[in-house]
């Protein structure tokens, strides 16, 4: 069994109109996702904004409730349980934030954030809070006298350590960081990338990592998962994505990657077509609009996940079941 197994969750958000303030449509936010996570691994989650990434983070830890579907942690089934069944195991499940100034209180300092945490959860003792802060500070690598600075007094970088620290501060097994990167200096993130990483290794923690920089997710992750439309479209290990990579989105998103060498330079690749309305995505392939190599059935027939390999699967009608190789197989 798997450490985090997420089973069929879907999560859709209700449209109201009208007079009577009625439901009159749903965006599809999160459409039958299953993944596996294990313990000590690092997962990545890749796509373009409204995805559907973050609202997976947060309906798996049940920062926003299901429409349906279910999510085992540590063999535990979370999906069902109360608030108070659910607190003890929300301890060990943390959330980083994609903006490190918007998620802390403006009205706190750092030791008043991070002492109400500890307090709540009953991590330490109260006499040894003080001390236990000043040690949270200096392993995210921030000095022990800013415990009295509010979140302006700091920098970008200095934010999300501190978002960081309150994450750790509850002495977490597994760890949803949603673009924590993605709001900093190119420089800054990847200090905070290296100290992720560092801390990954220090407390063994279990990490899915949400980016739409596939560079980042390379260099940090073991496995990926490609979300589009509320969807996984393929999943592969990350050890070589260039030459992995299967589905026609995940071949976009790679063309769409900052060179290396400024004097490698390609024709410059743009993806065409409409990205579909979550409250009305295709039939089919939630990607048919935007693909060059679509086929007819594409259009009507949802494709499901296909094992290419060990670790790697994807959902892709013209690579997995092409029509031109079944009409030769017929003609056979």
């Amino acid at each position: 069994m798997s450490f985090v197994e997420v089973n069929n969750l879907v999560k859709h958000f209700p449209i109201r109109g009208g007079i009577l303030n009625r439901v009159i449509a749903q965006v599809q936010a999160v459409s039958d996702v299953s993944l596996r996570i294990e313990k000590g691994e690092t997962l990545g989650v890749i796509g373009e904004s409204g995805c559907g990434k973050s609202t997976l983070g947060k309906t798996m830890i049940r920062l926003i409730e299901p429409t349906s579907g279910d999510v085992r942690f540590d063999g535990v089934e979370i999906t069902g349980l109360s608030h108070a069944e659910l607190m003890p195991i929300r301890q060990r499940m943390q959330f980083i934030f994609q903006d490190p100034y918007s998620s802390l209180n403006p009205r706190m300092t750092a030791q008043q954030m991070l002492a109400e945490v500890i307090r709540f959860h009953d991590v330490v003792p109260a006499k040894e809070t003080d001390k236990y802060i000043e040690e949270l500070l200096e392993t995210v690598q921030l000095r022990k006298d800013s415990k009295n600075r509010y979140p302006h007094e700091f920098s970008g970088g200095q934010r999300q350590r501190l978002n960081i620290a309150r994450a750790l501060a509850v002495k977490p097994d597994f760890i949803i960081a949603d673009e924590p990167v993605s709001a900093l200096d190119v420089s800054v993130q990847a200090q905070i990338l290296n100290l992720l990483m560092d801390l990954r290794e220090k407390f063994g923690l279990t990490i899915m990592f949400i980016s739409h920089d596939l560079k980042v997710v390379e260099h940090f992750c073991d496995r990926m998962v490609v979300m589009y439309l509320g969807t996984i479209v393929e999943r592969l290990s990350c050890d070589d994505i260039y030459n992995q990579a299967q589905h026609p989105y995940t071949k976009a998103l790679l063309k769409s990657n900052p060179i290396n060498d400024p004097d490698d330079r390609e024709t410059l690749y743009i993806l065409e077509g409409e990205v579909p309305s979550p409250s009305n995505p295709p039939p089919g392939c939630p990607f048919v609009t935007r693909c060059d190599i679509a086929e007819e059935r594409c259009k009507s027939e949802r494709p499901p996940l296909v094992q290419l390999g060990d670790e790697h699967q994807i959902a892709c009608w013209a690579v997995t079941h092409p029509a031109n190789a079944s009409t030769s197989s017929d003609a056979l």
